[in-house]
């Protein structure tokens, strides 16, 4: 990818030196889970089996939404896709390597080379600018501290924060924290995004928006996967997988 332009307009010119450990994705498959279950506190009392033997798989450019109520499971199975937890048993697979069992720095390698994460309640530090928001994924990393600006920069300028960059979180509206946290998820330029549950706390018009920008990243080839109860999201036609998830089980794939 370096050197490359994408269609948002920005470069991802040196991003080469964040993903030399990239896992290269050589199937159509992009993740795969097999038999996957994921217990808290095992054994105690207060034992949860939050993912109960789940089987799926993605295809490399998929829109996908993990559907149902809170408590389902898609926020558990959202975290052991993307390297944030370890499965109980079973199996997890992304591209071509088996991620179940890695060690913790490996795990971290795969986290930053391969994942974009878009939290629920944004988690940003509003005590520092937008554009040092956005370059935070990357520390530390071999990209020198003023191409990283750079890139930064450049991914703000593609969701039309240009003006914002130099701004402190705290001073910016809802929709601009949004896309301040689309851009720092952006800023690895990630094969795969993550969402979870992000207009659980929007109105209908930055839905919309979010929806919008997401789209377009997935016309330009990248994979998207978001876990929400929200119909505004799973109802749209361009999803390509639903997966309706209850009590730790798939209940139904369209």
């Amino acid at each position: 990818m370096e050197g490359s332009d994408n269609r948002s307009g920005y470069s991802y010119e040196g991003i080469k030196a964040v993903n030399s450990e990239q896992w290269t994705v050589n199937s159509k498959t992009i993740i795969k889970t097999e038999n996957t279950t994921k217990i808290f506190n095992k054994g105690k009392p207060d034992e949860v089996i939050a993912v109960n033997g789940l089987s799926i798989e993605i295809s490399k450019g998929d829109f996908v939404v993990f559907k149902g109520p809170s408590g389902s499971g898609k926020t558990t199975l959202l975290s052991l896709i993307g390297c944030m937890s370890r499965p109980t048993s079973g199996r997890v697979i992304v591209g071509n390597r088996d991620v179940s069992r890695l060690p913790e720095r490996f795990m971290t390698e795969v986290r930053r080379g391969t994942f974009g994460f878009i939290f629920q309640q944004f988690h940003l530090i509003k005590g520092i600018t937008v554009c040092d928001n956005v370059m935070l994924p990357l520390y530390p990393t071999d990209v020198k501290p003023l191409r990283l600006r750079k890139m930064a920069e450049e991914i703000l300028n593609s969701l039309n924060m240009k003006e914002r960059k130099d701004f402190y979180v705290r001073k910016l509206s809802g929709g601009e924290q949004q896309r301040t946290a689309i851009a720092r998820a952006l800023i690895n330029n990630p094969e795969i995004i993550l969402a979870d549950e992000p207009t659980a706390h929007l109105d209908t018009h930055l839905s919309d928006e979010f929806l919008a920008i997401m789209r377009k990243l997935n016309k330009q080839g990248k994979t998207i996967v978001i876990a929400t109860h929200d119909p505004l999201v799973y109802e749209k036609d361009y999803v390509t997988l639903c997966i309706e998830m209850r009590d730790g089980r798939v209940r139904k794939m369209n």
